[in-house]
């Protein structure tokens, strides 16, 4: 990657010094996308740190971006916060726009913003605080936005503990959000102080309004098992027919195991997305995903995520807890019109597309991370199969 990054920072009058890969986005179908720390050298000869993204995705030749291509493959790169699909980005990082915008406030130096959550091409999330006051900015897609809006104002509505609308990004492909209070509920589970049980968490789906039946359906993880376990041979190449295996056992039980009727559903619905406090659920996050589903696929994604935590964390209560809440669900699968088998059988889907987003961390390099997450869909498979036999 250093002679497309040292185009692209050379069409700022910038000189390549050294870049470090920070992460990999594989999403099936659309194209992978990495990001970069790179640091340069400007004209007067002082050095600069950015942040660069690259990408295979045609749809990023859309916007603004540097074309060129790497080995036969086209790519299509830019400098942070110039997202080619998120125009409102930069936006959202200018501190005189955040204070005049959000806080009424002529005093940029004032505000902090954050970037705490960005998904190249997609979304990002900007924290912004000026003294006492803050906000979360929401950046989408600019075909999302209007959608995004509407599933918070039918939030609103209901004891699902949505974050509330806020002025500031009217006629913006972005949304402001109001705080939430209470702590990231990982946090409680792998340290093994929440209380939060499954009953819990079966009362927020129980409380998701009616009204999104009448949203547009996304597909659950489990239903792309076979695209998810494409991108993830990439990662692990020397696993492609034990993952070929695992993709093709959870696309069959998926299609030959009831999943129940057809429910409202937040689409996206595991620990990362959950806040808590005083041991209740006090803010549900992300609920870009949220219209019509099935109960099981929302316990799957749940499971899943926790299944491969545990195995990431295995020191910590993390897989204390999959056991103590796999009995609950899967006793409300079976409530919800399917079975326990087919709950297993999707949150392996859930496990095996959390592959190809492995990254280094502090205990595990890429490799390891990933193959973690790809036992985690084995055992989730084979549990699916022991119910679906007994």
């Amino acid at each position: 990657m250093a002679v497309p990054l040292a185009e692209l920072l050379a069409s700022r009058r910038l000189v390549l010094d050294s870049w470090v890969h920070e992460r990999t986005f594989d999403r099936p179908g659309a194209g992978a996308t990495a990001l970069y720390q790179v640091r340069a050298i400007d004209p007067a000869g002082l050095p600069l740190t950015l942040h660069a993204g690259a990408t295979t995705s045609q749809a990023a030749a859309a916007g603004p971006v540097l074309r060129t291509s790497l080995a036969g493959v086209p790519l299509f790169l830019w400098l942070h916060p110039n997202d080619p699909l998120l125009p409102d980005l930069a936006w959202a990082l200018s501190a005189a726009g955040m204070a005049r915008m959000l806080f009424g406030s002529a005093d940029a130096d004032r505000v902090e913003l954050t970037v705490i959550g960005y998904r190249p091409l997609r979304r990002a999330v900007v924290h912004a605080v000026l003294g006492r006051r803050e906000a979360y900015v929401k950046v989408v897609l600019p075909t999302h936005a209007e959608g995004l809006r509407h599933r918070h104002q039918l939030l609103a509505g209901s004891a699902v503990p949505a974050a509330a609308l806020l002025a500031g990004a009217e006629g913006r492909s972005a949304v402001v959000l109001s705080p939430l209070r209470g702590r990231p509920l990982l946090s409680g589970l792998a340290d093994g102080t929440s209380t939060i049980t499954a009953a819990d968490l079966l009362r927020i789906l129980d409380s998701l309004p009616a009204t999104a039946l009448e949203l547009q359906r996304r597909p659950a993880w489990a239903e792309r098992a076979r695209a998810y376990g494409r991108a993830a041979t990439s990662v692990l190449p020397q696993d492609t027919q034990r993952i070929r295996s695992i993709s093709r056992g959870v696309e069959s039980m998926v299609e030959g195991l009831d999943p129940g009727p057809v429910v409202p559903v937040h689409g996206d619905f595991y620990e990362g997305n959950l806040l808590a406090a005083d041991g209740r659920i006090t803010g549900v996050l992300d609920v870009d995903g949220m219209g019509p589903g099935h109960r099981v696929d929302e316990l799957a994604c749940f499971l899943g995520h926790l299944e491969v935590l545990a195995r990431l964390s295995p020191e910590s209560s993390l897989p204390g807890r999959v056991a103590e809440y796999r009995p609950g669900f899967e006793a409300a699968a079976e409530a919800a019109g399917s079975s326990a088998a087919a709950l297993n059988a999707r949150a392996a889907g859930v496990a095996l597309s959390l592959v190809p987003g492995a990254r280094e961390g502090r205990k595990h390099d890429r490799q390891s991370n990933a193959a973690l997450r790809l036992a985690a869909a084995e055992g989730l498979l084979d549990l699916a199969r022991r119910s679906h036999g007994a």
